[in-house]
């Protein structure tokens, strides 16, 4: 998939644009990790398209083989493992990620803290939409904070689009994101690459607003229309909108994201030292089997 740079009015896109519910559906029951009925591949699917996240609920000790488990019955297939994650404590060889403030995540600059988390798009230094469903299993919340927060970046584009079709160029233009890795080991790896594309009729996001990342009035043929975008975006992403949510895990709770369209920060949160929040995240370059159905 190759998704074009410029998206020039609303009557391009072809799917159906996300939009938050007014309050969260309950989550979805999947029972036992290793007995997940199939019938949760739809339900699953059908809040996805509508809604551009879905949260389930299973029984049992949560983990990394859980995460596996769901994502086998949901079709997403192996995990993506992003280069610059290979060989470290936080990752194991199925591609599951360990978050939690502890040793073994010393050595990434978000998963070992506790401060909150800017809103950003998962694999942000791959291209735009290859990463395209985040699954992040909650084996153990925090004692007390950390809340997903959850940005409808491509809900709130369209909207922008529809108002300020300039500002709304701007962030389809081929460089206007750069986002530079911090990792200790990337030396100091670079993509860049639009904010927003469309391909297969649907808007694709990398909206992502962390240190690391810069919009460049450079690559815009109007850096005033990118302003207005950018504080457009801003004032869209903050609590009491349409364009916002929050997500609280407990124990043996997933959220599922469609990351191509959906920016996600964390609140901060305080520990239990006996007891860390403790989350497993996959990543994956499919949707879901059923919405590939549909697609």
């Amino acid at each position: 998939m190759t998704p074009a740079a410029a998206i020039t009015s609303l009557s391009m896109l072809t799917c159906t644009v996300p939009a938050f519910p007014t309050q969260h559906a309950r989550p979805i029951p999947v029972g036992d990790w290793e007995h997940i009925p199939a019938t949760t591949n739809g339900e699953v699917a059908a809040r996805l398209t509508a809604h551009g996240y879905a949260v389930l609920e299973g029984s049992g000790v949560p983990g990394p083989g859980p995460a596996t488990c769901l994502a086998q019955v949901l079709g997403l297939g192996p995990a993506y493992i992003p280069p610059q994650y290979q060989g470290h404590a936080y990752m194991d060889d199925g591609g599951v990620t360990r978050i939690t403030a502890d040793a073994t995540t010393a050595g990434h600059p978000a998963f070992g803290q506790t401060t909150s988390q800017p809103l950003h798009t998962d694999g942000t230094l791959q291209r735009i939409g290859e990463i395209k469903t985040t699954l992040m299993l909650c084996a153990r919340p925090a004692a007390s904070g950390g809340a997903s927060q959850l940005f409808n970046a491509a809900g709130a584009f369209a909207a922008l689009l529809n108002a300020d079709p300039a500002a709304a160029a701007a962030l389809t233009a081929l460089e206007v994101l750069v986002r530079t890795s911090n990792l200790p080991d990337s030396h100091g790896q670079t993509s860049i690459g639009p904010a927003f594309a469309i391909a297969d009729g649907r808007i694709l996001s990398r909206y992502s607003v962390t240190s690391t990342d810069h919009y460049d009035p450079a690559a815009v043929a109007s850096p005033a229309a990118l302003d207005r975008a950018l504080e457009f975006l801003r004032g869209t992403a903050q609590p009491g909108t349409s364009y916002y949510t929050e997500v609280t895990l407990t124990a043996g709770q997933v959220l599922l994201l469609a990351n191509d369209t959906i920016s996600h920060g964390r609140a901060p949160y305080q520990d239990s030292p006996a007891e860390p929040r403790t989350l497993y995240r996959a990543l994956f370059t499919t949707s879901c089997a059923a919405m590939k159905q549909e697609a």
